[in-house]
């Protein structure tokens, strides 16, 4: 987690150091804030190309990443520069966010046409596909501009660089919050557990899409803590981050089917409007089929996973314990000797 990251010639220079569970979060959040920024905007220009999609995606990842660890250590920071630079950091996400949601719906419909054996399917796919290919180009366009006007990226490594050497020269005393990454550590992942089990509580049964998604939230926001924090998290740590990453994928899919079930309702809505399109609807109808039946296999997957789930085993996974006290030394007896 905490590996150099790859610089190109033009980054700000950044050197990692070694994190231990008794680091200080200020140190803590240089480190991890700094890395974060400088991995995103090494896909800035494999995003503004759109040649790989995945640059897109890394990209955006990479800014969520970032957002979380400002989060993690908002207690770090001013409040006043504390606001600024996560408004800055979250333009980029949201400059991101409809682009890559048309990306991923094209790259979704496109496997389902290759895969589609009937030909009334087939055809309202390429409906379905014509539209999200123009709604794709047009966030795309829309995208670039927002880089270059709101976004900015390629400014946030020195803008961050130079926040930390202004936070560096502060006295100690004006720190605020835990004194080591441990005891943050364990704070931390306590908060997002009890968050993640207070969703999966709050869930009304298969059908609440919101509720699912909120849980969804949770899981990840859980997962990017674990992986910020994972020199600190303890030894169960890997085994926990493939067991939040797996269950945060189900919830992801369960929640990819509900937006793109709307989308294809909301097609179908309208095309009943239309004459001569019996065709079309009945396409629409066998993918809206197709849609219902991956999502209930993505939320029995869920199931399994964690909806019997109970929060006071799962802390003790967690949360990492703080190190035994060194025992006392007796004192002398006045018989000894």
């Amino acid at each position: 987690m905490n590996t150099p990251p790859t610089l190109g010639a033009a980054s700000v220079a950044f050197v990692p150091v070694t994190l231990t569970p008794q680091t200080p979060p200020l140190t803590c959040a240089r480190q991890l804030i700094l890395e974060r920024v400088h991995e995103m905007v090494k896909f800035e220009e494999g995003t503004r190309k759109g040649e790989d999609l995945e640059a897109l995606h890394d990209m955006r990842v990479w800014s969520r990443r970032l957002r979380e660890a400002f989060e993690i250590f908002t207690f770090c920071f001013p409040e006043k520069i504390y606001n600024k630079l996560y408004a800055r950091v979250r333009q980029v996400t949201k400059t991101l966010g409809k682009a890559r949601e048309a990306d991923v719906a094209v790259e979704f419909f496109n496997k389902h046409y290759t895969a589609a054996q009937g030909m009334i399917e087939r055809f309202a796919l390429e409906d379905m596909l014509s539209r999200l290919v123009e709604t794709q180009a047009h966030e795309r366009a829309k995208m670039q501009g927002k880089l270059d006007r709101k976004a900015r990226p390629s400014s946030l490594p020195e803008e961050l660089t130079q926040a930390f050497e202004r936070l560096a020269a502060q006295p100690a005393s004006r720190q605020r919050g835990p004194r080591t990454a441990l005891r943050l550590t364990r704070m931390l992942l306590l908060q997002r557990l009890r968050a993640v089990f207070a969703a999966r509580q709050a869930l009304t049964g298969e059908d609440d899409v919101m509720g699912l998604h909120n849980l969804r939230i949770t899981v990840k926001k859980l997962r990017y803590a674990l992986e910020a924090l994972a020199f600190a998290a303890g030894v169960e740590v890997e085994a926990n981050l493939k067991f939040f990453k797996k269950l945060q994928t189900a919830l992801g899919e369960v929640h990819d089917r509900d937006v793109f079930i709307a989308e294809v309702k909301g097609r179908y809505d309208a095309l009943q409007k239309r004459a001569f399109s019996a065709n079309l609807l009945q396409g629409y109808e066998k993918i809206f089929q197709h849609l219902v039946q991956e999502r209930q296999g993505f939320y029995q997957e869920y199931v399994k996973l964690f909806a019997e789930a109970k929060l006071a085993e799962w802390q003790k996974r967690v949360v990492p314990p703080l190190p035994p006290r060194a025992a006392k030394k007796p004192a002398a007896s006045a018989l000894e000797g």
